[in-house]
């Protein structure tokens, strides 16, 4: 049997932590401040609206996967992702815009309102592709036990170009 383990917190961190600690055979409890779990995804309701307390985005999609994987389970075994259309509006002083879910329809919107605009999504779009790839393959995965895991030089001619 392992040893007995408090972690603080039940968001992503803590939870992921609680199962790794579990899976080795540790006995584990998890201690949170609040009343429910998820740390940050957690979700308010109140007169019959619900709020996100947390992230919008779901980010590195790969990571969730792996991790569920590692024992034994798919992220569909336990939630269905749902494409938004308008994936959400935002609001200027005077304007509000629908941002809409098909990048074509997106890069339209933005030549309407500048135009070489959608030309500029593109360039960006290529340039955070480059620095995603670069990042999980280059620097999430690592165990981060010291900073002489990245002691290389392709590694560090690689933070450059982040």
């Amino acid at each position: 049997m392992g040893n007995k383990v408090i972690v603080i917190g039940s968001g992503f961190a803590g939870l992921s932590a609680a199962c790794s600690l579990a899976q080795k055979g540790h006995e584990v409890v998890v201690l949170e401040k609040n009343t429910t779990t998820g740390g940050r995804c957690r979700h308010f309701s109140a007169e019959g609206f619900m709020f996100d307390m947390g992230p919008s985005w779901y980010w590195m999609p790969e990571v969730f996967e792996q991790f569920f994987n590692r024992f034994g389970k798919s992220v569909t075994d336990y939630y269905q992702l749902v494409r938004l259309n308008p994936s959400y509006r935002v609001i200027f002083d005077e304007m509000q815009l629908d941002v809409p879910a098909n990048l074509s329809e997106f890069k339209a919107m933005l030549e309407r309102i500048e135009p070489g605009a959608g030309k500029a999504l593109d360039k960006f779009l290529h340039e955070a592709k480059i620095k995603y790839d670069t990042g999980m393959g280059e620097f999430v995965w690592k165990p981060s036990k010291s900073i002489m895991e990245f002691a290389e030089f392709r590694l560090l001619k690689e933070t450059f170009r982040l």
